[in-house]
């Protein structure tokens, strides 16, 4: 078959069939299309400028409040200029300030359907996706990946591939795993020597099963509570503690209302690149091969970044006068004993984490 390029009309009345179609499409298919009839500029073959790109993406976060020197949004950025310079100017991912409204079910739904208003690309915690698939639970399970050799093992292996491969039937694709990094615990005055001193204390936990499961299993007094909500939890006692990444005492000001901070770190919170499905399948092999690519080299970075930040974070907690804590081994394994069960919940897990 011959294709010969679309005169000045054959563009016009191709980009008005595009959008009489995407009026009527649900909303599923709509990015997709009108990711694909981005393309149409260049379809014109000797009247397009090598400078202007035949595509555009659109990549956010879940988080709009992270600064441009956070180590996602350096990543996020890097992953930008990569796919740019890799597939020279024919395929372009523009970095957005904001991100989607609304909780992170909401968000992760807008991205899987796509249309207006919606990025194509936008980097999720695992967290939330546990809801469309039990496996990415794996993480926020209590000891299930202690160290950062063994998550960059799995998410840099086959097991991370097998993970990801979950996504696809459910709308999405994903292109990389950056991290938040381990969680932790802080405490107003209780200090926790021992895996009993957690017996009966008040602590904000993460609103996942598997983070109430665990502290219930240490016989603390789990409390739910969305991020927004912490610090007014904390400085008004209706909590003593909270679990969460040594980076957000700091964006979250909890240092002003947590005198102790005891690296526990008890589970890990990872993040995953990815992009709607509809949107993947209008790219051809060789830009999928540009986007992966600099999807993975950004978010291997990020995790290296994000290890830095934990170190300057922790000195700048110690100057703000917490008192950083390392808890003992003892108290490591007498806590990750205790939440055996609620490690062993999935199957699944057993081909990924300790028993």
């Amino acid at each position: 078959m011959r294709f010969v390029p679309l005169g000045h009309m054959g563009m016009r009345l191709a980009k008005l069939a595009c959008q009489a179609l995407t009026r009527d499409l649900v909303p599923g298919r709509l990015a997709a299309l009108a990711f694909a009839c981005s393309a149409l500029p260049m379809a014109h073959g000797a009247s397009a400028s090598p400078s202007v790109p035949a595509r555009e993406l659109q990549v956010a976060d879940y988080r709009s409040y992270l600064p441009e020197t956070h180590s996602v949004r350096r990543a996020l950025h890097a992953f930008a200029e990569t796919v740019q310079d890799r597939s020279h100017g024919r395929l372009r991912v523009q970095v957005l300030p904001g991100t989607v409204p609304g909780r992170p079910a909401e968000q992760i739904q807008a991205v899987r359907q796509g249309g207006q208003g919606v990025p194509h690309v936008m980097l999720l915690a695992a967290t939330g996706l546990a809801d469309l698939h039990e496996d990415f639970a794996l993480f926020d399970l209590p000891y299930a990946v202690p160290t950062e050799a063994q998550v960059d093992a799995i998410m840099d292996g086959e097991q991370g591939g097998a993970l990801l491969s979950r996504l696809p039937p459910l709308g999405l694709v994903g292109l990389g795993w950056m991290e938040n990094g381990f969680r932790h615990i802080s405490t107003r005055s209780t200090e926790l020597r021992t895996a009993g001193d957690l017996s009966g204390l008040a602590v904000r936990t993460l609103p996942a099963p598997a983070s109430t499961a665990t502290f219930q299993a240490w016989g603390a007094r789990p409390v739910s509570l969305p991020a927004s909500r912490v610090h007014e939890a904390l400085r008004s006692g209706a909590v003593e503690a909270q679990e969460g990444f040594v980076t957000s005492l700091l964006q979250g000001r909890l240092h002003e209302v947590q005198k102790h901070l005891w690296l526990t770190g008890h589970s890990y919170g990872a993040q995953v690149l990815v992009i709607n499905a509809d949107a993947w399948r209008t790219l051809t092999p060789e830009e999928q091969a540009w986007l992966q690519e600099a999807a993975q080299a950004a978010s291997r970075q990020q995790r290296i970044w994000a290890r830095e930040e934990v170190r300057q974070d922790l000195d700048s907690l110690a100057s703000l006068g917490m008192t950083v804590n390392e808890v003992s081994p003892e108290m490591v394994e007498d806590l990750a004993n205790a939440a055996l069960d609620v490690r062993r919940q999935s199957k699944r897990m057993h081909n990924f984490t300790r028993p």
